[in-house]
């Protein structure tokens, strides 16, 4: 294999230049929209989340745009959101135009990143350049016939793909980051310096609060990385990056507290499919078994990158290979992960062939780099065409869903309503308007909002009552009004088996082409409501169709007889409610219930609880006059998480300075 005259740094330099050149060639004009057109994407729902943070900062406790309220942690991990919106606020950007800015920026430093990590390890610069230009220009996905099928074509970039019509910019973001992570990682086990170690922890730590893909992405990169190095190396390896990764979740724990990690556990398991953890072990042993068999196979591989880029390789391959190609998931929503395969397996491949490159004589050296470069400017064109083609700008106003967002806003205003996928991912954009669902499912902390969404989107067993039984629903949740596309609507997914029940039964707000907003009456427009104690739903419902005890409830907050509860909101976080209360009466708020939410009714502690449909009841204690605080102060849980952090920050300080003395900083 020839030599380059220039210095390794001049030529990581050059390299590095060459692949932030190539990928900007392809996404430069998303540095420069507020909208493509690409309105089915997830983007919608983590702008929102960075409006929100520029609208409430520094009040980010609790969120109450999607699910009828949530911790604001239960909204998505924050920290992309966090860059997004410090972004738009320092330079004048709309929190649309920050997202792709900075997603696209990260799209930017993913192959650099990998290009740093490959070399940084494997003391390899033109191996470790080809691994990246690989990954950069060509997409191992696309073999599957199942994601060719979406590409359009062999040749085709699904990494661009993904960020920019699937909008998944925090996935993007960090298989930009996981690459540094993995560098750091290693040079904390084979230094053992304070410094890697204390690196290493904040690169896990921002990559779970990206994404919580992260989390697994780390444990798959970290497990192979030990498991390459020698064998009496390996358990003092894995101490100290548990170690590392105990550390850094103790400081982000306020930000991804227990509570949320078995929300998102629950809920993943029906998340785009059945991946409840009986039927995924079968294929967990299977590729155990396999991987076993790999790591025993490499041990002759002289080569420690080597073998580290093989057993990644397989792992991600065998994760979307077993879903692809035979439905065999080992992980919730598997094919999700082919991303980090086409990462792993670019390194995978140009690390296996490097034993072989370097053997080729001069002539055969000179052919093989003369078929790269044809390849290399062939795919160089073929993405440029695919990237222009999905990223052109549009006006936003001209789509169904800002023209949904602007009917809801002015007929809704600050009243929650019900408002159908991707109108309602894109709906906080541009409203304020809250709604009874939208959001990420798996983050979702009430499982009935979930089933009752169902039963309004399906009708599923419900016959003639069907209508009815959504309304229910509907004014349990305490919606105002419900957006229901038509067949014949614009809209992209069209999640009503039966958009026309509502005819006839609700009244009409708005109506354009084949969409409909349907006012749902209340007696009062406040989500805070006298009533009985006994009307409170009791025994969570088994299924959507369960509505006995609902029903009750519901005709308990049309009962005019009853007193009113005026409600204002000082803060997402803290409320006011002034009513009057008799013995045998309660304050049922249509808010989710968390254990973070404390009330104070006419001076005293009264007790918050939660009723069968997750939702929250407070017992005041008053007879008369009512003045109740609702403050949402993250509870015990939060708060220990909370002492955690903060004295985790303390001891990695700490350890800084004891370190820096014994000069075993770094």
């Amino acid at each position: 294999m020839p030599s380059f005259a220039a210095s390794p740094r001049t030529r990581a330099y050059l390299y590095s230049a060459l692949l932030l050149g190539l990928n900007f060639y392809f996404i430069h004009k998303l540095f420069f929209v507020d909208f493509t057109n690409n309105m089915q994407t997830n983007a919608g729902s983590f702008m929102a989340i960075s409006r929100f943070i520029m609208q409430q900062w520094p009040h980010l406790d609790w969120y109450p745009w999607w699910f009828a309220g949530e911790p604001f942690e239960n909204s998505y991990t924050p920290l992309l959101h966090i860059i997004d919106a410090a972004f738009a606020w320092s330079t004048g950007y709309s929190t649309a135009r920050a997202f792709n800015f900075v997603t696209g920026f990260f799209y930017l430093t993913g192959p650099l990143f990998l290009l740093l990590f490959a070399w940084r390890v494997s003391k390899s610069l033109e191996t470790s350049f080809f691994a990246s230009l690989l990954y950069s220009l060509f997409s191992p996905t696309a073999l599957f016939p199942l994601f060719r099928v979406d590409l359009g074509g062999l040749w085709n970039p699904w990494r661009t793909r993904v960020l920019v019509f699937y909008g998944e910019g925090p996935h993007t973001t960090i298989l930009s980051v996981l690459p540094l992570a993995l560098l750091l990682t290693y040079l904390a086990i084979t230094t053992r310096k304070y410094l890697w170690c204390l690196a290493a922890a904040l690169a896990f730590a921002s990559l779970v609060l990206v994404n919580a893909f992260g989390a697994v992405d780390l444990a798959v990169g970290c497990a192979c990385l030990i498991l390459a190095l020698g064998v009496k190396q390996i358990p003092r390896a894995a101490l100290l990056t548990g170690a590392i990764g105990l550390a850094a979740y103790l400081w982000i724990s306020p930000f991804l507290p227990p509570s949320l990690i078995h929300t998102i556990s629950i809920n993943s398991q029906s998340v785009g499919g059945d991946f409840n953890s009986k039927a995924m072990l079968s294929t967990q042993c299977l590729i155990l078994a396999g991987f076993l068999c790999v790591w025993v196979a490499t041990r002759w591989i002289p080569d420690y990158f080597t073998r580290f880029s093989l057993l990644c390789g397989f792992v991600f391959l065998a994760i979307v290979a077993c879903a692809a190609l035979w439905n065999m998931p080992a992980l919730p929503q598997p094919t999700r992960y082919t991303l980090e395969m086409d990462l792993a397996l670019s390194l995978a491949v140009a690390f296996s062939l490097r034993p072989l490159v370097v053997r080729l004589p001069r002539g055969a050296w000179v052919a093989a780099l003369a078929l790269v470069l044809i390849g290399a400017v062939h795919q160089t064109l073929s993405f440029r065409r695919y990237a222009r083609a999905i990223t052109p700008e549009i006006d936003v106003t001209q789509t169904i869903e800002y023209k949904v967002a602007m009917a809801v806003d002015r007929h809704v205003g600050p009243l929650r309503a019900f408002v159908t996928a991707h109108a309602g991912t894109w709906l906080n954009v541009f409203s304020n308007t809250p709604q009874m669902n939208s959001g990420h499912d798996p983050f979702n902390p009430n499982w009935m909002e979930a089933v009752a969404a169902y039963a309004i989107y399906s009708g599923q067993n419900a016959g003639m009552r069907d209508a009815e039984i959504s309304v229910l629903w509907l004014k349990a949740f305490g919606c105002h009004a419900i957006y229901v596309p038509g067949h014949n609507s614009r809209l992209d997914g069209k999640p009503f088996i039966h958009p026309e029940k509502f005819i006839g039964v609700l009244p009409v707000l708005w109506h354009e082409e084949d969409d409909t907003i349907y006012a749902v009456p209340q007696r009062t427009t406040s989500l805070a409501h006298v009533v009985p104690q006994n009307a409170i739903v009791k025994k969570q419902p088994i299924h959507g169709l369960d509505v006995d005890e609902t029903a009750g409830y519901v005709a308990a907050l049309d009962d005019a007889t009853l007193p009113s509860a005026d409600m204002t909101w000082t803060r997402p976080g803290q409320g006011h409610i002034d009513t009057s209360v008799r013995p045998g009466q309660v304050v049922s708020v249509q808010v989710t219930y968390d254990k973070g939410w404390i009330a104070i009714a006419n001076g005293l502690p009264a007790r918050v609880a939660r009723d069968g449909i997750g939702l929250m009841w407070i017992y005041t204690g008053c007879d008369g006059l009512c003045a109740i605080d609702l403050i949402y102060d993250g509870g015990l849980e939060r708060k220990i998480c909370r002492f955690l952090s903060w004295t985790m920050s303390a001891g990695m300080i700490l350890g800084g300075v004891v370190a820096f003395r014994r000069r075993k900083l770094y």
